[in-house]
């Protein structure tokens, strides 16, 4: 993995709930805010294995020995699988080391937090968003 391909990965997982593993049974649960070009990192509403909350703490990267998600990754290939329903084939774009859904050539682009974009196909985009997210929120029972 090239450092650009390090870089872009450890930026995906910026304001992600993260673990960090320090030594032996030892770890910090807490919201990823930044990463340091050594990999020294900020987490924001952190607890330990104690349930001690920091508020923000700073990690050196020789004092952690390894980082986990633990909020699942939002499904962008499964809306953007339900975006391509709407549009012809080839209009719906994802792309996956971006973690973006590009539509019809860039003009309507998707990530995360939201849809970029204007016109009656962005509007249509934003209302398949919006019911994803709830579907997300309140999947229903079968």
């Amino acid at each position: 993995m090239s450092l650009r391909q390090y870089n872009t990965e450890l930026g995906l997982l910026i304001d992600k709930v993260v673990k960090v593993y320090l030594e032996k049974d030892k770890f910090f649960v807490g919201q990823l805010k930044g990463v340091s070009e050594d990999s020294n990192l900020i987490l924001v509403n952190a607890k330990n294995e104690k349930s001690k909350v920091f508020p923000k703490i700073l990690i050196r990267s020789s004092y952690y020995n390894y980082v986990t998600v633990e909020e699942e990754p939002f499904p962008m290939q499964a809306l953007a699988d339900r975006i391509a329903t709407i549009f012809s084939k080839g209009h719906v774009n994802y792309i996956e080391d971006q973690n973006i859904i590009s539509i019809l050539n860039g003009k309507i682009i998707v990530d995360e937090e939201g849809v970029r974009g204007s016109g009656p196909s962005a509007d249509r985009v934003k209302k398949i968003f919006e019911q994803f997210r709830m579907d997300l929120e309140n999947p229903s029972e079968e």
